[in-house]
């Protein structure tokens, strides 16, 4: 093979591997408007992280894992809610129990480590109504947050877990 020869394969195999190695460039981004997003996360059981992850797909899944108090889409409305006390939650929901689910209600509890007994959450995340409480067991003290004033229905194992926290308190 002569010298020209071997000059144009050379040019035809680096242009192959050029152009296969183009990057796609995205010529426009869908928008959205986020309020829309946090309003409806909830009701329509819509985006939570990233589109691919749904309310319904963090049953069993750790609030720390997937950082639901401080990047979900929720996370602002949390903030909202517990007004000052959003940060001591987020600083002391150290140990925790995954996400749980009963009929529309998402459940996840979670405390200060070493020290459950003095600071500890319980988060309920009614699906259908689009709502959120919150109860902070505080050294002797409740102090349940009820967005919109709604209070959720807790029923069964998760009202019977409750009412043991509300009695432990009480001693």
């Amino acid at each position: 093979m002569n010298c020209r020869a071997k000059s144009i394969s050379l040019v035809m195999l680096s242009s192959l591997v050029f152009f296969s190695c183009k990057k796609e460039t995205v010529k426009s981004v869908p928008t959205t408007d986020s309020t829309s997003i946090i309003t409806h996360a909830l009701q329509s059981d819509s985006a939570v992280i990233n589109p691919a992850d749904t309310l319904n797909d963090l049953t069993d899944k750790s609030v720390i894992g997937t950082q639901f108090l401080t990047k979900s889409s929720l996370a602002p409305r949390l903030q909202k809610l517990l007004g000052p006390d959003y940060n001591q939650m987020v600083e002391y929901w150290n140990t925790e129990t995954p996400f749980e689910k009963q009929e529309n209600i998402l459940h996840a509890w979670g405390c200060k480590q070493h020290d459950c007994s003095t600071y500890s959450y319980d988060l309920f995340i009614d699906v259908k109504n689009n709502k959120i409480n919150v109860y902070k067991f505080e050294k002797s003290k409740l102090t349940v947050f009820k967005e919109d004033d709604f209070e959720i229905e807790i029923k069964d194992r998760f009202l019977k877990d409750l009412d043991v926290k509300r009695e432990n308190i009480k001693e």
